[in-house]
């Protein structure tokens, strides 16, 4: 029988981000199509625990925005977006988007914690009141909190009328707890971002090294790095010609550059098929003992 914390849903080690373009939805054809490609990412990304969807503007803004828009109201939790999610014509078809059931949105009970998301939704300088989700609303003593403010906290108690909770930093969870989405301008700026900050960046392309040849390195890579950031290209533009139309070699920022599929029997692997590849992939070579 398996162990119970090769099932429970901790945290990547290495912490595990993606970055992809904003042209990956140019051909859908209406907002639809767009949201529910946009969908399987966010659905991969966390199936897959990545940390972070960075999302780098190749061909259009407006994109990238909805891109944006539509990963976080996926990433909320479902209690609390009418709470804080403005309405806007870009979540027109956010009912489509497919469930993400991470440890933040389901019950507590369901991967034993005590850590939820909530908003306050009152304030003074006795207490702040907490919508969590829950049958009883959260009380935080001695903090004054902006109204509206999404926040991260821990269940510490209960009375009969709430739970007692305390506010933390979701970046000392130790289980797994949903993604943020960040913009760049480019993809220069994306890598210039990722190198900064000490991520080993993984290229997918059908153009780099047999993902079979290097399969051992990288084991050994994800046990001795921090952060990976894994980069995909568009469905017309594979990275090194994006990268080429913004004046710069691909290969001046990529640790490795990987063919996740060998003999693809496709013309193309589109954005979102790749992700779910890629990520199934590095879950598999990480994990193997």
């Amino acid at each position: 029988m398996e162990q119970v914390s090769e099932l429970y849903p901790l945290r990547n080690k290495p912490f595990i981000s993606i970055a992809i373009p904003s042209s990956f939805i140019s051909e859908a054809p209406d907002l639809r199509e767009k949201t529910r490609k946009i969908g399987y990412i966010g659905r991969a990304a966390s199936i897959f625990r990545v940390e972070e969807i960075l999302v780098y503007i190749d061909n259009s803004n407006e994109n990238a925005e909805i891109i944006t828009k539509i990963l976080n109201h996926q990433e909320t939790p479902p209690y609390l977006k009418k709470k804080i999610i403005s309405r806007d014509p870009v979540l027109r078809y956010a009912g489509i988007l497919p469930p993400l059931k991470t440890p933040h949105h389901v019950n507590p009970k369901v991967f034993n914690v005590d850590i939820r998301e909530g908003v306050i939704e009152y304030s003074n300088d006795v207490k702040s009141i907490v919508d969590i989700g829950l049958e009883k609303k959260g009380v935080i003593y001695g903090l004054i909190q902006p109204i509206n403010k999404r926040i991260t906290v821990k269940i510490t108690g209960e009375t009969k009328n709430y739970y007692i909770v305390k506010p933390i930093d979701k970046n000392n969870i130790e289980i797994y707890w949903g993604y943020v989405v960040k913009s760049f301008d480019s993809l220069k700026e994306l890598l210039q971002y990722a190198i900064s900050d000490g991520y080993t960046i993984i290229g997918a392309s059908k153009k780099g090294t047999m993902i079979y040849r290097i399969e051992n390195e990288l084991k050994q890579i994800f046990m001795r790095v921090d952060k990976i950031l894994v980069l995909f290209g568009g469905p017309r533009l594979d990275i090194d010609e994006i990268a080429l139309n913004e004046g710069f070699n691909i290969n001046e920022y990529c640790h490795y550059i990987v063919n996740f599929v060998p003999r693809q029997g496709v013309e193309s692997i589109r954005t979102e098929e790749a992700i779910y590849i890629v990520l199934s992939l590095i879950n598999y070579i990480k994990e193997k003992h």
